[in-house]
């Protein structure tokens, strides 16, 4: 556990998922316009699936301050076929469903949890630290690159809809945790 200022990184409680799945989709939901209706219900079941999901082993991550949750996201350590639709197997931890209160972005949430994980990847003997986004989440990606991530391309797949390229990112973790505790 760390905490940044008053904000406080932790596991989550199990009580405290319900919270993070209407979290995650609060926060995905910007994206909902440009998915169709089927895909966008799919999607949101996804997001309570993992974060209820007892067979593959996760890290449940969150944010809070003044006992409010404005972040949280999965972590995974290796295992085989994280992603349906990825052949390959990814060899270090992986974040899943980063997710900041809308109406809490832009204060370092999203770094601290995302250093967070760096720390314990890193703590588990991992050279990178990775995850998967889009090009719709524009904000999302410029975080990434700011951070240190790099394209890690060979871990690409195609999205549900068929049409999107969910792209795989990785953060060096040697020089990465000096970017994200500047960050901070």
């Amino acid at each position: 556990m760390s905490i940044t200022a008053e904000l406080q990184i932790r596991d989550a409680h199990p009580r405290e998922r319900e919270e993070a799945v209407s979290l995650s989709v609060a926060a995905y939901s910007e994206y909902r316009e440009s998915y169709s209706g089927e895909f966008w219900e799919g999607y949101k079941q996804s997001m309570r699936d993992l974060w209820f999901r007892e067979d593959l082993p996760a890290g449940r991550i969150i944010a809070v301050r003044d006992g409010r949750l404005l972040g949280c996201l999965l972590l995974y350590p290796p295992v085989e076929r994280l992603y349906e639709r990825l052949q390959a197997n990814i060899p270090y931890h992986e974040i899943r469903l980063l997710a900041v209160d809308p109406a809490a972005r832009g204060q370092g949430i999203a770094t601290a949890l995302i250093r967070e994980c760096a720390e314990r990847a890193r703590s588990g003997g991992d050279p990178y630290l990775g995850l998967h986004t889009t090009q719709q989440m524009r904000a999302a990606v410029r975080l990434y690159r700011r951070l240190g991530f790099e394209r890690a391309p060979e871990f690409d797949f195609p999205g549900g809809d068929e049409r999107t390229l969910v792209e795989a990112y990785r953060l060096p973790l040697e020089g990465g945790l000096s970017l994200l505790s500047a960050a901070l």
